[in-house]
């Protein structure tokens, strides 16, 4: 669905006020509507016939002199060289519509530009440029006053937040798109297709983010708003793909195949992207490897290396497909195939880690790229030298026995360290600061001692009062409730209780979570995150890590130790 919504707009919204040109004197002489009829003729063809059509449209544009004629002739130049796939030549003449569109008037000028591009970017993997081009979009949209394409704008950053595995803020941005795009209903009960775009993401990342169950109840509603529209279809392929995580392995194939033979038969599918038959494709697949239909499950994941070898249309969802391919040959022995397909998943992994970063480390991997090296060079070595297949088998064994004791014994050695911190800890009573008296001499060098007594009393108070328990606290507005200011209250702490602003609330807190978990038997039945709420923390990862750091333990350790004393 990566251009979809913003070809429909295109389609019934932006409707373009000039086409393309060339610097030919006798085809610039003719009236507008005339090389504007036969280009839109011709680039359907002839892409040959049409360029000096396009070519002419801007010569004309220019000579008249008028911004916005300009800057749609430039547009229409762009999109002859895309369809020519003269990428670098699209991108130059973009970049002169966007010049030319921040003079024009026209509202969805040089928006639409910066779309095209980010969306162009998306399509080759470089994310930090599509993710610029959006930015810059937005930026005008705004300007501009241009509902639309800000939301079709939402609509694509929420997208590029799913392919880097950022599930939930993708989730947000398709919510909000969505209810911008209820409001264009209920003013036009025919303007639904945008709708149903984005309600058809919307379904694909709960399903990645792995709530099947919204999954499930937004596709209801899709099939039921997509009702003999061409893309009911493929709410029906997000039916069957869910039904494939509901285990209803023969519902999800029924499902399935249905969508598909639809989409075989109909001449209407662009809907149907890619991502579309690689999703169904690979969880045919799924569906049949889950009821040990081997053949079925072989011939689709093969459908999915098609799809990508055709297309050079890789995602990190095919794995799957690639890692079964290799386990099956590697069973059936057929070395070379097992080879081919294991070159392919490394080549997966590759792209996988340039394009999306961290992508990687968000997903579960069935091989991790250093064994499956090791794979690939004994399979060659085995193709090669047949006769120290044993001697290179015992080798490979003898490594991972050795490897798995070191791991073995460095588990253990962390386990006794972590121990010792455990006792140590639980132990461990608050203790007075012997410095704390020259400390308060040295701050008092820089600050009159009625404002530093002030202070430290204050300081006192806040800690019996547990003020540090509040979310989102900083030093400028717990200064400002003291009656003072940042810096003073900083230079305090910094001196007097020698850490800075953050690791003083941090410790306070966690000093105040190890004591109420040693207190109360109820508390320790929280989960991490609830008791990082409890305590003033924003997330489970910043306790832990806050934690951590001040006791060398992490809180999920120190709670099950806790449990284990209390037996």
């Amino acid at each position: 669905m990566k251009y979809l919504r913003l070809l429909i707009f295109n389609l019934f919204v932006l409707i373009p006020i000039f086409s393309f040109g060339q610097s030919s004197d006798s085809l610039s002489k003719l009236p507008y509507e005339v090389l504007i009829k036969t280009y839109k003729n011709l680039i359907k063809t002839d892409l040959i016939k049409a360029k000096p059509y396009v070519q002419a449209l801007l010569k004309k544009a220019k000579a008249n002199q008028k911004i916005t004629p300009i800057t749609s002739g430039y547009r229409e130049m762009a999109f002859y060289y895309y369809k020519t796939k003269d990428f670098e030549k699209y991108i130059t003449y973009l970049d002169s519509a966007i010049v030319f569109g921040k003079q024009s008037n026209y509202k969805y000028y040089p928006t639409s530009f910066y779309v095209n591009k980010g969306t162009f970017y998306s399509g080759k993997g470089m994310f930090d440029l599509t993710l610029d081009n959006y930015l810059k979009g937005l930026e005008w949209a705004e300007k501009r006053n241009d509902l639309n394409y800000k939301a079709i704008i939402q609509h694509n950053i929420a997208l590029l937040k799913r392919k880097t595995g950022n599930y939930e803020e993708s989730i947000t941005l398709f919510k909000e798109a969505l209810a911008y795009e209820a409001v264009r209903i209920s003013k036009d009960q025919n303007d639904s297709l945008s709708y149903l775009v984005t309600l058809s993401d919307l379904i694909i990342t709960f399903r990645k983010n792995k709530e099947i169950d919204s999954a499930l109840t937004f596709n209801k509603k899709g099939i039921k708003m997509a009702e003999g529209k061409d893309i009911q279809n493929l709410f029906l392929l997000h039916k069957g793909v869910i039904q494939y995580y509901t285990k209803d392995y023969d519902s999800s194939i029924i499902n399935i195949n249905n969508a598909l033979n639809t989409y075989e038969k109909s001449d209407k599918n662009w809907f149907f992207e890619n991502y579309n038959l690689i999703d169904a494709y690979l969880h045919l697949g799924k569906s049949y490897e889950a009821t040990s239909n081997k053949e079925k499950y072989i011939a689709y994941y093969k459908k999915v290396d098609s799809i990508a070898e055709l297309d050079n249309y890789l995602i990190p969802e095919s794995r799957n497909a690639y890692t079964s391919l290799v386990n099956h040959y590697k069973n059936t022995g057929n070395k070379k195939q097992q080879l081919h397909y294991i070159n392919k998943l490394i080549h997966l992994d590759s792209i996988s880690d340039k394009s999306f970063g961290d992508l990687k480390n968000k997903i579960t991997k069935e091989y991790d790229t250093p064994l499956l090296l090791e794979e690939k060079e004994k399979i060659i070595t085995d193709l090669e030298k047949e006769k120290k297949k044993t001697s290179f088998y015992n080798t490979i064994i003898t490594f991972l026995f050795v490897i798995s004791l070191i791991g073995i014994g460095y588990y253990y050695y962390r386990q006794k360290v972590f121990k010792k911190r455990f006792s140590k800890l639980l132990d461990s009573t608050k203790e007075q600061d012997d410095d704390k008296e020259s400390n308060n001499q040295s701050v008092s060098s820089t600050i009159n001692k009625e404002t530093l007594a002030d202070l430290l009393d204050k300081l006192d108070q806040f800690e019996k009062e547990k003020g540090y328990l509040k979310n989102n606290l900083n030093s400028k507005d717990l200064a400002k409730s003291f009656n003072s200011n940042s810096s003073y209250l900083s230079k305090v702490i910094n001196t007097v209780k020698e850490k800075n602003f953050t690791n003083y609330i941090n410790d306070l807190r966690v000093d105040f979570a190890i004591n109420k978990l040693k207190e109360d038997s109820i508390f320790r039945k929280y989960t991490i995150k609830a008791i990082a709420k409890e305590i003033g923390f924003n997330n489970s990862e910043a306790f832990s890590k806050a934690f951590y750091k001040k006791t060398g333990i992490y809180p999920s350790y120190f709670i099950k130790e806790l449990n284990k004393e209390c037996l």
